[in-house]
């Protein structure tokens, strides 16, 4: 195995590199444009080296002496070079004077730049979470053309790396031609707006077009670029054909981009260098080349603090790995390890490969393809995972799998029902033949070969199944997850004191993410009820007060339409019920959040009626909805309860909705014994009837408090979580952040850990009142970790609540099972929280004063 293990390992490096390649079919095309390019920018490039980019400062201090429009680019162009470069000092040193001189001529435009610039430094420094579009449309739009050009360029940059691709395009388009047409004075800035764009192709993988604004920005520039822009030109070019393949090509450009750096002696400068030398080495399949090209820079990788050492570092693992060196391939991986996360984000893909390469270096062959299968797998999965752009994005691509899948579910269906019959005939016709030797012996082997692909169908049926149960929970994890830091930091925004429009805008985003997070929840429950998945859990209590509360909770909608909502009783008031208080609210929300969706003006009614049924003794339940909405035809009708339909695509234009409310209704009510009916005519209105059947309970519900006002509810929050000391445990920070803004207000002290480990060293190390514990994250998981805690008995009563964005019934069980006391699920809700906070805490102070009067009692 040994001997073959090297060819295996460079053949998946190869398949590994193999996207990129064919993602650009005209190979020729490329070469011979790299090849004109090189030519046409090549003897350019050989001018001196100023040092101290001095021809930077030289050309700010010339547009100093300058006034107008003219001043105003050149001193852009100043800025935007170190603000793109990171010489950060040099960069807010001239925006100092950029103030001062605005200050002393009274130039707003001048003041206006240095704002933009330093938004833009934002962005650059902070990502899009620093500069949001309306601080970008004050620019754009309302201080002048001239500053409107520039913040385009800073427009598209924003619009790109917040993953608004087709905006970024469309807006870029329209950009060079207002550069364009601008003139000679704005060349400076068409070329770098071409080079940004370039970022925005090569990011959704057109590396050709991303090719041709490269080589255009460098021909824009070909005359007065500053030296440092020039290089990253070169830069840019150079790792981009090496991207595309195109290794030859890379290398005369890196060639030129190794002198030119040189030249200047900046050790920044020459640090990029090293990186583009190894990069090129590694895209041509040649480690020994990698570690040539990075056996300056130990000095650097010995203790990495930015994007461009982790990069090398990374590189140097892998071509150590590759080349034999396990134990130094394992001591970059420490160091990787203790790189601060503002350098660059975590690889955990390109960490397995490095593992691997280091198992077969050892020698270790089984671990060696073990390594390389969890590479493959996880490879996979983040390539799928990367092509969701937006959340609409994935909720698309969610309901088309999940389409596939029913439709494969019934294939395979089929061909079991298929099997099983022809097994059924071939019984028959072997009872006939019996008598036969030879027909006994074909049926025999008949038989055995029919029982065969019985089995074989079965399997792939129930492996169908199960891959569509994996696939939705690993889609309700992923989404959920993103949704919770979304909403949680929305709630905790809508709490802070904020002006009308914030709130309203801060309103938007949570009913936004709350809209998505009900289609998600749609989704899985459909997908339960048709896996045979999703039980019915009747509980005592009260149909009435459940219903009004319900319709209570729908007036402020029916009140901002113009609508009159209203619940009545038909004759007497149903004693207390046995039945599942979440199906028939989800039910009954259905239908009245319909109702008032289609009803501009009129009335809402909803009309509750039982009925005893004398043969079995049931109560026999009837909720109708009625409208005076837009009613529905007859062929409407005839599709209504359909998934993933509605009336017409004019409905979901106007209205919106994903077509799943009624389909899941319906369903719902077959399976608590009952049905849901529809008359309706069109532009006269609607009523809808759900019916079903409930047992009469034994003993009367519990009354259940009505919803306290906010103050009354943070009150009691206060009173039951003031001063407890909550250990956090979750690898995402977005998540420790929301709970940490939830919590802190109400009194509490918060410990944040990262993993299971960690939380029974910190349970250990302090003592905690309750421990947020979620369940899927490295090192130990929280099932591992609370099992670990239950079986201490020092531990058994503290309260631990699972958080989790996996919201399966079976995740559920599973997190009881372990030991856990309560589950919050994810996107978490602030009261919810709360609220199972204070349950558990009061759970826990009731067993402690039992087990106390038990010691006292002897």
């Amino acid at each position: 195995m040994k001997r073959f293990l090297p060819l295996l390992l460079a053949l998946v490096a190869l398949a590994g590199a193999a996207p990129a390649r064919a993602a650009s079919p005209d190979v020729g095309g490329q070469a011979s444009k790299l090849q004109t390019l090189y030519r046409e920018i090549g003897v350019q490039r050989a001018g001196p080296a100023p040092r101290a980019n001095e021809d930077v400062e030289r050309a700010g201090r010339r547009a100093l002496r300058q006034r107008g429009d003219t001043r105003l680019y050149a001193l852009w162009r100043v800025l935007y070079a170190y603000k793109s470069n990171h010489v950060d000092q040099a960069f807010k040193d001239w925006i100092a004077t950029v103030r001062a001189t605005a200050r002393a001529d009274d130039d707003a435009e001048l003041t206006t730049l240095a704002e933009m610039m330093e938004a833009a430094y934002e962005l650059e420094t902070r990502g899009p979470s620093g500069v949001d579009d309306a601080r970008w449309a004050r620019f754009l739009e309302g201080s002048g053309r001239e500053i409107g050009l520039m913040a385009g360029v800073e427009r598209i940059r924003l619009l790109a790396r917040s993953g608004r691709w087709t905006q970024a395009s469309q807006f870029a388009g329209e950009l060079f031609e207002d550069l364009e047409e601008r003139g000679s004075i704005a060349r400076p800035l068409l070329a770098e707006a071409h080079q940004v764009h370039s970022y925005t192709l090569s990011e959704i993988g057109d590396k050709d077009g991303a090719l041709d604004h490269m080589a255009e920005a460098a021909r824009l520039d070909e005359r007065d670029a500053f030296y440092m822009r020039k290089i990253e030109r070169l830069y840019d070019i150079a790792y981009t054909a090496a991207e595309l393949g195109e290794i030859q090509a890379a290398e005369r450009f890196a060639d030129m981009h190794h002198r030119m750096s040189a030249a200047t002696g900046d050790q920044d400068l020459l640090t990029w260098d090293q990186n583009l030398c190894a990069v090129i080495a590694d895209a041509r399949d040649d480690p020994r080349a990698v570690l040539r090209c990075l056996v300056d820079a130990g000095p650097a990788l010995a203790a990495p603090r930015d994007r461009v050492s982790v990069s090398m570092l990374r590189l140097r693992a892998k071509a150590l790995a590759r080349t034999g060196y396990a134990a130094r391939a394992r001591a970059d991986l420490a160091v990787l390890d203790q790189a601060p996360p503002r350098a660059a984000r975590p690889d955990p893909i390109g960490r397995l490969l490095v593992e691997a390469y280091i198992a077969n270096a050892e020698g270790r062959g089984k671990d060696a393809f073990a390594l390389f299968d969890r590479w493959r797998a996880t490879h996979a999965r983040e390539a799928s995972a990367t092509q969701a752009a937006t959340a609409a994005q994935i909720s698309s691509a969610l309901e088309a799998e999940l389409r596939a899948k029913r439709s494969e579910s019934r294939r395979l269906t089929a061909e079991v029902e298929l099997t099983r019959r022809l097994a059924q005939a071939t019984g028959v016709i072997a009872a006939l033949m019996a008598l036969l030797v030879v027909g006994g012996i074909a049926w025999a082997l008949y038989m055995r070969r029919a029982q065969a692909n019985l089995k074989d169908a079965r399997g792939r049926a129930e492996a169908a199944s199960d891959a569509k149960s994996s696939f939705l929970a690993v889609m309700s994890h992923e989404l959920r997850t993103p949704l919770n830091g979304m909403l949680g930091m929305a709630q905790a925004l809508r709490a802070d004191d904020l002006g009308s429009g914030q709130r309203e805008q801060v309103d938007l985003l949570i009913d936004s993410g709350e809209t998505l997070l009900v289609l998600l929840n749609d989704i899985l429950d459909l997908s339960k009820i048709e896996a045979g998945k999703l039980e019915i859990a009747p509980t005592a209590g009260d149909l009435v007060q459940t219903v009004s509360r319900l319709v209570n909770g729908f007036q402020p909608t029916a009140r901002e339409k113009g609508i009159v909502l209203s619940f009545n009783i038909d004759g007497d008031s149903p004693p207390c019920l046995m039945f599942d208080v979440v199906r028939v609210r989800q039910c009954v929300a259905n239908l009245v959040s319909n109702a008032l969706k289609f009803t501009s003006e009129g009335r809402v009614e909803v009309t509750l009626a039982c009925a005893l049924e004398p043969n079995s003794g049931r109560q026999s339940v009837r909720l109708t909805v009625s409208d005076t909405g837009i009613g529905m035809s007859s062929a409407t009708l005839d599709k209504l309860f359909g998934a993933f339909t509605q009336a017409d695509a004019s409905t979901t234009r106007n209205y919106g909705g994903s077509g799943l409310g009624l389909n899941i209704t319906r369903r719902l009510a077959e399976l608590m014994g009952g049905s849901v009916n529809v008359r309706s005519r069109e532009g006269e209105g609607s009523l809808f009837t759900l019916r079903f059947m409930a047992d009469v309970a034994e003993a009367p519900a519990m009354a259940v408090p009505a919803e306290a006002p906010t103050a009354a509810f943070e009150l009691d929050a206060l009173t039951s979580l003031g001063g407890r000391r909550v250990l956090v445990v979750d690898d995402h920070p977005v998540n420790r952040r929301v709970i940490r803004l939830f919590l802190e207000p109400f009194g509490c002290e918060l410990v944040e850990v990262e993993n299971g480990q960690e939380a029974l060293a910190a349970v250990e190390a302090e003592a905690f009142d309750i421990v947020l514990m979620d369940v899927n994250m490295p090192v130990m998981d929280g099932l591992e970790a609370t099992r670990r805690l239950r079986a201490d008995p020092r531990w058994r009563n503290l309260p631990i609540v699972a958080l989790t964005a996996d919201v399966m019934s079976t995740q559920i069980r599973t997190c009881l099972e372990a030991g856990m006391d309560a589950h919050v699920a994810k996107p978490i809700d602030m009261r919810n929280l709360l609220t199972i906070l204070a349950q558990v805490v009061v759970a826990a102070q009731a067993r402690t004063a039992a087990r106390a009067r038990k010691v006292a009692a002897g």
